[in-house]
C-alpha cells in the first residue's frame, strides 16, 4: 500500500513527463507582462506554470480571474485550462504569431 509521501512524488514524476511534452514559452509570446512569469509551458488546451511563478502570473498576468474550475493543480505545476476565455486568448496570441511565422 502506497503512502501519501509516495502517491506525491509518483505524481510529480508523471507531471514533469507531461510538462516535457509541452513547449516552453515567454510571457511576451502569449502577450502577457514581462514580470508575469519566468517561464510558462503550454499546449494546445493548457498554459501551465510552476508554483513559483503562480502568483505573479495572478498578479501581472491577470490569472487570478481564470474561474478555480478551469485551473488543476499538480505537483508543483498549475495547468489552466483552454476552457476559460482568458487562457484561450493568450494561447490565440501565440498560435497566432506561430502560424503567420510559418506562411
Amino acid at each position: 500500500m502506497m503512502n501519501v509521501l509516495e502517491l506525491v512524488d509518483v505524481i510529480e514524476d508523471q507531471v514533469k513527463e507531461i510538462i516535457l511534452s509541452f513547449t516552453e514559452v515567454s510571457p511576451e509570446e502569449l502577450g502577457l507582462d514581462t514580470r508575469s512569469a519566468y517561464k510558462l509551458y503550454i499546449n494546445e488546451d493548457f498554459i501551465a506554470c510552476r508554483d513559483s511563478d503562480k502568483s505573479t502570473l495572478n498578479y501581472y498576468g491577470g490569472f487570478e480571474y481564470v474561474d478555480s474550475q478551469f485551473v488543476i493543480s499538480l505537483g508543483n505545476f498549475h495547468f489552466y485550462s483552454i476552457e476559460d476565455s482568458r487562457v484561450s486568448g493568450h494561447l490565440d496570441t501565440f498560435f497566432s504569431k506561430e502560424s503567420e511565422v510559418e506562411v
